[in-house]
């Protein structure tokens, strides 16, 4: 009998064990997932569904349910664009499935693609003649008057069986109005809510119609219906609270802001617009606050990355601002705002062959991307493709004959190209465009003085003037023709004139500093500078001219203090970082040199002059010397011709051994700078290495007998003497 016990015991543990290991294979897990996604899709739990159905794809990533859930959970969640990845699929494994076509017809809608909108509606409706959704989504997709006209006559058909819907006569007034007749549509709004008084959509519609005609009490009437209609955190309260910010009521729009995400926290749209606001007013800080709960709650949320890149890029965090932007195009590669924004962060970075990529995905992402053409435009002017950039805006001004940048950048280009005369042609036009822009006669007088017509040219000037008298450029235009002819009395004369009629200006008391300087008065340019700062105290370039001015004067103290004004205010500046490095090199206080250039270099990473001389001080103080080379060679790579590149080049690998190549750097560098005397002894020293102890002799003599000391004077007295 016990024997048969242990029998039984055994077979029952292996019973046991067969169960546990069903339970345990893929099929089980499958199962289990799925039903437990199917049972949070059920009540409207679609953060946990989402969960759950992706576990189910891992074992069957074409499960056909499992797909289509996803789809609409996503939709759910107001997630865009995984919700039309999901749908995309789901409709290729069930191609006759009308609610996923339905909302893939929405989301093409609202992503501007109404053909594609209208052959999905088009589908579901040949499938179910009175599916009212596909209706009215046809509605909203018509963008032709002759498409127009033909759902409106659609709708009227389907009166009888969807009058009652206040839905149906929102979608008559979308029409009405598209039809540009606003009476027929605010009437058929009004029907709308009279229909279904306690319809928070048809409130809202009718506020929105308001608030653009604009009726601000009406708007706001309907408008706080539609709120107190919703729940907490809706897209109602949200539409209010954006009433009140454009209405000029901001302090209303961010307290009923602050009201939504406290009552509904888990209200991301919310959220998303806290965080837009706090941009726009530049509160970084309460951006960053809102963008953490969002990012919490959703770390993939695309307008969340979108927004925080944004900020980091505001902020200049460049490095931070890329990722954001390439996370978010990685989720989305078809949103061309964020290839725009990448684009706009590479350049801050100094990468203009990204950014040039990035602009091309954006404009083939979306071709009508005006704002991202103008910008491949104007950088391909600047790195002097100027031939792709005409024909770029040559289209882009016979499609958008009112977009006045475009001109702007069109006679950049032809000015460029060296066709003054295009040039101004171009800008006569943008003066017809605007006729009260100043710039218009500017630009046009800058074309004229390309050409020589100086006479021309400053008419043009004066007219930008009147037209603006505290536009500085027109009348730094001014300045310079009365210079070139010698006159600077004429030149000093005008812009005292002009300050008495803009005695306010900034911009014009740094203009009369810059007289003066090139007059040689420097007192009078300081006092001018100073004025310029009193009245504009954020003018970086007074305060860049004032540290120049103090360095020529050998005051490193203020120059010093005046280079770390303009730098709270920017401390981007290149020119400040730069003067500020040359200025501690000059005082031998190396480590600030050093912490200036690498500033600058974190700015751009490959602007030459800050790379020369942080290659140079690290070989100079025995520093990190595979750093100094790679600068070195990042420099002689954006400025090849630099004769200061090619000597601390050929310095360096001198003292590496690489006799040959320092050579013929250094004898290009001494052929461009035959007075230094730093350069003659390090090409004396080089080509003592190389053999030529002729050149070595005459050069080591020239640096010996110069009056400036420098680093390696003695060196070159005692191996002139040995060579003697």
């Amino acid at each position: 009998m016990p024997g048969t016990t242990r029998a039984w015991m055994v077979l029952l543990l292996a019973l046991l064990l067969a169960m546990m290991g069903c339970a345990r294979s893929p099929e089980a897990q499958k199962a289990r997932h799925l039903a437990r996604g199917d049972k949070y899709f059920a009540r409207a739990q679609y953060r946990e569904a989402v969960i759950e159905y992706r576990n189910v794809l891992r074992f069957e990533p074409a499960h056909a349910q499992a797909v289509r859930h996803l789809g609409l959970a996503h939709y759910k969640l107001g997630e865009l664009a995984p919700a039309f990845s999901y749908l995309r699929t789901s409709k290729e494994l069930d191609p006759v499935n009308l609610e996923v076509r339905q909302k893939l017809a929405t989301i093409y809608l609202l992503g501007g693609r109404s053909a594609e909108a209208r052959q999905e509606a088009t589908f579901v409706l040949e499938k179910d003649a009175k599916n009212f959704d596909a209706l009215t989504l046809l509605a909203s997709a018509a963008r032709t008057p002759q498409e127009i006209a033909a759902e409106i006559r659609r709708l009227e058909t389907a009166r009888g069986d969807f009058a009652e819907r206040a839905k149906f006569h929102l979608s008559l007034a979308s029409l009405y109005l598209r039809k540009q007749d606003p009476a027929a549509a605010e009437g058929a709004f009004r029907e709308a809510v009279a229909r279904e008084p306690k319809s928070v959509d048809a409130h809202l519609a009718l506020g929105n119609f308001y608030a653009s005609k604009p009726d601000i009490v009406q708007a706001e009437r309907e408008l706080k219906a539609a709120a107190d209609l919703a729940p907490g955190g809706s897209l109602a309260s949200l539409a209010l609270a954006n009433f009140y910010l454009r209405a000029g009521k901001p302090d209303d729009g961010r307290k009923l802001l602050g009201e939504i995400t406290q009552k509904a926290p888990e209200f991301l749209p919310g959220w998303r617009r806290v965080a837009e606001v706090a941009l726009a007013e530049g509160k970084y800080d309460d951006t960053a606050k809102a963008l953490r709960v969002l990012l919490e709650k959703n770390p993939s949320d695309l307008d969340g990355l979108f927004l925080r890149g944004r900020m980091k890029l505001a902020k200049g965090e460049t490095g931070d601002a890329i990722q954001d932007f390439q996370q978010v195009v990685k989720l989305e590669p078809r949103l061309a705002v964020a290839h725009h924004q990448l684009a706009l962060a590479q350049l801050r970075a100094g990468n203009p062959q990204q950014a040039r990529a990035s602009l091309n995905e954006a404009t083939s992402t979306n071709p009508n991307f005006t704002e991202a053409s103008l910008l491949a435009a104007e950088l391909d002017i600047g790195t002097g493709a100027v031939a792709p950039a005409i024909e770029a805006l040559q289209k882009i001004t016979a499609n958008r004959p009112g977009e006045v940048r475009a001109y702007f950048l069109l006679g950049l280009a032809y000015l460029s190209k060296r066709e003054p005369a295009k040039a101004t042609e171009v800008y006569r036009k943008m003066m017809t465009l605007a006729p009260k822009d100043p710039r218009g006669p500017y630009l046009v007088g800058v074309g004229l003085l390309a050409q020589g017509k100086r006479a021309e040219a400053q008419r043009e000037f004066e007219t930008s003037l009147a037209l603006a008298p505290a536009y500085a450029d027109p009348l730094t235009q001014l300045v310079s023709v009365a210079l070139a002819e010698k006159k600077p009395d004429l030149a000093l004369e005008r812009v005292h004139r002009q300050i008495t009629l803009v005695p306010s200006s900034g911009e014009l008391q740094f203009l009369l500093g810059e007289v003066h300087r090139v007059r040689r008065d420097l007192t009078r340019a300081e006092t001018a500078y100073l004025k310029a700062l009193e009245l504009e105290p954020r003018l970086v370039r007074a305060y860049l001219q004032l540290g120049e001015l103090y360095i020529q004067k050998g005051d490193d103290v203020q120059a010093l203090t005046k280079l770390e004004g303009a730098l709270r205010l920017n401390p981007r500046n290149l020119p400040a970082l730069m003067l500020s490095g040359a200025i501690y090199q000059r005082r031998d206080d190396l480590s600030k040199a050093e912490e200036a250039y690498q500033k600058a270099l974190a700015v751009n990473p490959r602007f030459a002059p800050a790379a020369n001389n942080l290659a140079y001080l690290l070989a100079a103080r025995g520093g990190d010397k595979e750093k100094a080379l790679q600068l070195a060679q990042t420099a002689k790579e954006a400025a090849p011709d630099e004769p200061q590149i090619s000597d601390t080049l050929g310095w360096i690998l001198y003292n590496r051994g690489v006799y040959q190549r320092a050579l013929a750097l250094l004898k290009e560098s001494a052929a461009k700078l035959p007075e230094s005397p730093e350069v003659q002894y390090h090409l004396g020293m080089a080509s003592l290495k190389a053999g030529d102890k002729d050149t070595a002799k005459k050069s080591l003599a020239a640096a010996a007998a110069s009056p400036t000391n420098f680093t390696g004077k003695d060196e070159a007295k005692r191996t002139l003497a040995q060579l003697r």
